[in-house]
């Protein structure tokens, strides 16, 4: 009677192992279908792959975002408070090297409006930008903005004038 306890366990240890099998078989099975698309769907993506931007059906409208790029006059001022607030040289220098870049050579004259009485302005004495962007430097006091840019053919400024 022994042996018939023996094979009674037996055969249910071999079907609990085979439902394991097979479950574990099954589900990635499942898997492989789910990650398969349907013929129906792959012919989708080759048309709307052939369709030209005009063809594609509007399902959702694209929202542009319009990034307004800040004019020569802001970008020149910004610079010049970059210039005076530098807390080393090194980094006043590199803000005076790219603020050069903006004018025709680095001997554009630079006009600063003292006082305006109507329609006739005082000017101090006329400077370059070189040394002027060396004057913010080392005072390190920006109280002019400009007021006035005279740009060449190439868009780049070969005079200012600012006002304090």
């Amino acid at each position: 009677m022994k042996t018939t306890k023996k094979y009674a366990k037996f055969p249910l240890s071999l079907v609990v192992l085979l439902a394991m099998v097979l479950g574990f078989s099954a589900c990635k099975n499942q898997k492989k279908m789910a990650d398969m698309s349907s013929p129906q769907e792959d012919q989708t993506q080759i048309d709307e792959e052939e369709m030209t931007e005009e063809e594609i059906p509007d399902e959702e409208p694209v929202e542009r975002v319009v990034v307004k790029e800040p004019s020569k006059e802001t970008k020149l001022n910004n610079y010049f408070s970059a210039i005076a607030s530098a807390s080393k040289t090194t980094s006043a220098n590199a803000s005076i090297q790219e603020a050069l870049t903006m004018f025709s050579n680095s001997e554009a004259p630079v006009l600063i409006v003292i006082y305006k009485d109507g329609s006739k302005p005082s000017y101090d004495e006329p400077t370059t930008i070189v040394k002027y962007l060396n004057y913010l430097k080392d005072t390190k006091n920006n109280k002019a903005k400009v007021e006035e840019v005279v740009y060449d053919t190439n868009g780049k400024i070969k005079e200012l004038v600012l006002r304090k």
